[in-house]
């Protein structure tokens, strides 16, 4: 086996699903099935990370751009916009 290279078997239901979902998102079936193993294994602990690790939001008011808000209090407008642009939920 060539580095990186591999090569698996799969059952008539997984192919059929895998070439279904590849089809309707424009990929082909090994695109596909690589990004999906390559998500499920992705490990973050595996990486350094120069800017600290993304999975911690260690973002403080003052880490704000200037003028920005906190979503507590952006919230109430942006839903009062959506429910503008696409009517109150039932």
């Amino acid at each position: 086996m060539a580095d990186g290279a591999l090569t698996i078997e799969l059952d008539d239901y997984t192919a059929a699903k895998i070439a279904e979902r590849a089809q309707a998102m424009g990929l082909s079936p090994a695109e596909l099935a690589k990004m999906v193993l390559d998500a499920r294994f992705f490990d973050y602990d595996d990486f350094v990370w120069i800017n600290g690790d993304p999975r911690h939001d260690d973002a403080s008011a003052d880490d704000l751009e200037l003028g920005g808000r906190s979503w507590e209090e952006v919230r109430p407008e942006f839903e009062a916009m959506i429910d503008k642009a696409f009517g109150k939920p039932a």
